[in-house]
């Protein structure tokens, strides 16, 4: 391991990882056995940066990727850097409220910085939600709260 490898998440990146940010998860297809790139933002770092729990639709392909290969990689753009976070990845059962979700719990292995030398993050990636503002807010709640426990 080099100097800029660690086994958790600093407190920075914990703090960081609070939900409604733009991260990209990178499973193994379970057919093609190929890398398969998609974004999640339902995401919450647990405290001791040991543990990120995320959200999917219960029949995502991630799900079926991670179930077929737990190993995952989570790269984050924020806390002024870009990071790789490689960990490995347990599902939930099918948890029915008002939208069918799994939760995926990652056990983080290696944290590591990868941005380019000399680099350095000035602003973090932004998004908003184009769908029913209600509904955002009430999947929110609810998808949070189960990433919290």
């Amino acid at each position: 391991m080099s100097n800029n490898n660690t086994t958790t998440l600093s407190p920075e990146l914990v703090n960081l990882l609070q939900g409604e940010k733009i991260v990209s998860l990178v499973t193994m297809d379970a057919e093609t056995k190929k890398p398969n790139l998609t974004i999640v933002s339902w995401l919450v770092a647990h405290e001791g940066g040991k543990v990120i729990k995320f959200a999917l639709g219960h029949k995502g392909t991630s799900v079926t990727n991670i179930q077929a290969n737990p190993e995952i990689t989570l790269g984050v753009i924020g806390a002024g850097s870009c990071y790789s976070i490689r960990g490995n990845a347990s599902i939930s059962e099918i948890i029915e409220k008002t939208m069918k979700y799994r939760v995926v719990t990652v056990e983080v292995e290696e944290v590591e910085d990868i941005i380019f030398y000399g680099g350095q993050i000035t602003s973090e990636p932004e998004y908003v939600k184009t769908y029913n503002e209600e509904l955002a807010k009430k999947l929110d709640a609810e998808v949070y709260e189960m990433l919290k426990q």
